[in-house]
Order: C-alpha cells, then sequence, then structure tokens
C-alpha cells in the first residue's frame, strides 16, 4: 500500500471514529446534565417515574459511556484503537496523545472488563456484578479521570483539524461518500447535513 492509500485509509477510518465520538460526547453531555440537581442543568430534564430519580437515569447511560470509551482505546482487532488512529492522522501531536494515553492506560483493565461483561454484554451474575461493583469503587479514582483526559484530548484534536486537516478531511469524506453511492446506487447522502453533523465545513463549490 502506498502512502497515499495508507492515508486515505486513515482518513475514511477516523470519519468512522468522528461518527461514534460526536454520538459519545452527546451522549456525555446527557448523562452530565442528569447528574446535576434538577431544576440546575444545563438541559431540560424528561420526567421519569418516581423510582427512576435522573442519578439512577445517568448511571444507565454511563454504562453505554464507559462501553463505548472501551470500544475507542481498545486495541484488539475489534477495537477502534483511537490512540493509534490519533497518531496516524496527527503525527504532529504523537507525543502529546501517548502522554495522554500513558494517563488513561491504568483504567483500561477495568474498562475492558466491565465492557465484557456488564456493559455491551451481560455474563453471569457473579461476574456481571462483579464487574459493575469494581467500575462503582473504581470511578472517581481511575475512569472518571480517564474519562475526562480522552474528552479534552479529542476537543484538542477536533480543533487541531483546523489546520492539520485543513485540505485533507472533507475530500476524504466527499471521495467516501461517492463511493458508499455507488456502491448503494439507491442511496443519495445528505451532504450538507452529514458535514454540519461532523461539524466539517462544506467549501465544495455548488454547481
Amino acid at each position: 500500500m502506498s502512502g497515499h492509500e495508507m492515508r486515505e485509509s486513515a482518513l475514511r477510518r477516523y470519519i468512522v471514529f468522528r461518527v461514534k465520538a460526536i454520538e459519545f460526547l452527546d451522549l456525555l453531555v446527557l448523562m452530565n446534565s442528569l447528574l446535576k440537581v434538577r431544576g440546575q442543568g444545563t438541559l431540560p430534564l424528561p420526567s421519569f417515574p418516581p423510582n427512576r430519580h435522573s442519578r439512577f437515569v445517568a448511571n444507565s447511560i454511563r454504562t453505554v459511556v464507559l462501553s463505548c470509551f472501551a470500544l475507542f482505546i481498545d486495541k484488539s482487532k475489534d477495537g477502534m484503537d483511537a490512540i493509534k488512529l490519533w497518531c496516524d492522522v496527527f503525527p504532529h501531536h504523537a507525543t502529546r496523545i501517548q502522554e495522554a494515553w500513558n494517563r488513561m492506560q491504568p483504567a483500561w483493565p477495568i474498562l475492558r472488563e466491565f465492557r465484557d461483561r456488564a456493559g455491551f454484554h451481560a455474563d453471569k451474575p457473579p461476574k456481571f456484578f462483579g464487574a459493575r461493583y469494581k467500575t462503582r469503587v473504581q470511578y472517581d479514582a481511575q475512569l472518571e479521570p480517564a474519562l475526562k483526559e480522552f474528552e479534552q484530548l479529542f476537543k484538542f484534536l477536533l480543533k487541531a483539524e483546523e489546520t492539520d486537516l485543513k485540505d485533507e478531511l472533507e475530500p476524504a469524506l466527499d471521495s467516501l461518500l461517492d463511493d458508499l453511492e455507488r456502491e448503494h446506487s439507491e442511496s443519495k447522502f445528505q451532504r450538507e447535513q452529514f458535514k454540519a453533523y461532523l461539524m466539517i465545513p462544506d467549501t465544495r463549490s455548488k454547481k
């Protein structure tokens, strides 16, 4: 694979990551709003049944957040391995990315066990509840700092797109959508909406 092909492949994988990561940030906003005292949150909160305080619902969302976080940093063949992907896409920031990963890494074994036994999967009761217990015990000391580290790094790299990927990201997305439309002839992507969702400006000239 040539250097150009490797770069194109990395950018296309990065687009997939961006879709999942924007969803991840949406979940974080919702979870944090639910954790705030009712009436003081940043979003209007829905009404929950009397026995389902907003904090309980936030814990349900946290299950998804932690499982997605595990998917992002999983370095196995089934994981997204965002750390390597970031280093490939943003080589000028590789040192910063690796330093952030070193701070996140201690949380990985807890996250992996939680995802596999109680997050995206449901193991036998002792392992299911054991993984949930470890997550609750280690959340403040290990998991929440790792989550914040990941969120801060992601937001930094979003800003870095403006310079590092200024002339690459949108053409990569257009090329990917062109290929998808050729493969699935019945599909037509509303590109401006797609790019707005990914926070990518549509600078291609209109015909």
